[in-house]
C-alpha cells in the first residue's frame, strides 16, 4: 500500500461531490456527523446502520471512519450519557477518535448508485423515472422513490415471490390491489409510505416500500397492490455500492472495511 495520507475531510469532501448534502431532506441529518477533518484516516469502515458494534468492529479494524446508510442522530440530544443506543454510540466514536459520516436520503435520490435505481434495476424494471422529486436540476439528482415497468404484465402474487427470492426477504406483508396481473410498479427504499398518493395518481399497479402501517394497508386495498418489503431488506445493499465508490478513490491509500450484519429486527 502506498504510503500517502488520506485526511478525515478528503473522504469527506469526496462524498459531499458525488452525493450532495443538499440533495438530502429537510428532516435528514446527512455528511460528517463527528470527526477531526485533519487527522489521518486510518480505515473506512462501512455500515448501514451506526451502533455500539459497529464501532467495536471499526476499532478492531484500526478504522477511524465509519460510513452508514442510516444517521446515527436525527433529532437534537439534550442528555451525553450512555442510557440509550445514540448517545452510547456517539460517545464510544468521540472517546475513540471515530469519524462518522451518513449518506442517506441524498443517496436515496441520487439516479448514479441511488437507492431507488439501484432497486429498479434489480427488480427489472424498465424506463424508470421519479416518484417524488424536488425542484432540484443537478445533473446526477433523479429523486425519491421511481417509477418502471416489468417486461410483461405478471401475476401478483408471482411477481412478490421473485421479489423476495431477489432480496432475499423472510415475508412481505400485502393487500391486494384492482387486478390479478400488473405490470407497472412504484417503488420507494426503506419507509415511502409518505408517497402512497404519489403512487395513487400515477395509476400504478403495485407500490414497494418498507413500514407501512395496518389502515394504510386499508386504504390502498383494491385500489393496487400495497406490499411491505422491509425498511432494512429494501435498502440493505446499498453497502456494497458505498464500498465499490470508496474503493475507486482510496482503496490505494486507505483499507476499506465492509460490515455484514444482519438486520437487527429478528423474526420467528
Amino acid at each position: 500500500m502506498e504510503t500517502k495520507k488520506i485526511k478525515i475531510g478528503e473522504i469527506a469532501e469526496f462524498l459531499d461531490s458525488k452525493i450532495p448534502l443538499h440533495w438530502q431532506e429537510s428532516y435528514d441529518n446527512a455528511g460528517l456527523l463527528y470527526g477531526h477533518k485533519e487527522m489521518d484516516c486510518t480505515g473506512i469502515y462501512i455500515c448501514f446502520d451506526m451502533n455500539c458494534q459497529v464501532i467495536e468492529n471499526a476499532i478492531k479494524n484500526n478504522c477511524n471512519f465509519v460510513l452508514s446508510h442510516h444517521p446515527l442522530v436525527y433529532k437534537s440530544l439534550r442528555k451525553f450519557t450512555s442510557e440509550d443506543n445514540v448517545t452510547a454510540t456517539l460517545l464510544k466514536a468521540i472517546e475513540n477518535n471515530i469519524a462518522l459520516y451518513a449518506a442517506h436520503t441524498n443517496l436515496d435520490s441520487a439516479a448514479s448508485m441511488g437507492v431507488n435505481t439501484i432497486l429498479a434495476d434489480k427488480l427489472g424494471l424498465k424506463n424508470i423515472r421519479p416518484l417524488h422529486k424536488e425542484d432540484i436540476a443537478d445533473e446526477g439528482y433523479f429523486g425519491l422513490g421511481a417509477i418502471g415497468e416489468i417486461e410483461k404484465e405478471t401475476d401478483a402474487i408471482e411477481f412478490l415471490k421473485n421479489v423476495k427470492a431477489i432480496l432475499n426477504i423472510h415475508n412481505i406483508r400485502y393487500v391486494n390491489g384492482k387486478k390479478d396481473k400488473i405490470k407497472t410498479i412504484a417503488i420507494c427504499g426503506g419507509s415511502g409510505t409518505d408517497f402512497i398518493d404519489d403512487a395513487l395518481r400515477e395509476r400504478v399497479d403495485c407500490f414497494l416500500t418498507g413500514d407501512v402501517k395496518y389502515h394504510q394497508f386499508l386504504d390502498c386495498e383494491n385500489r393496487f397492490l400495497l406490499a411491505d418489503i422491509g425498511h432494512f431488506e429494501s435498502e440493505n445493499f446499498i453497502k456494497e455500492y458505498l464500498f465499490s465508490l470508496l474503493s475507486e478513490k482510496f482503496c490505494n491509500f486507505v483499507p476499506l472495511f465492509l460490515d455484514n450484519s444482519a438486520n437487527h429486527i429478528k423474526n420467528i
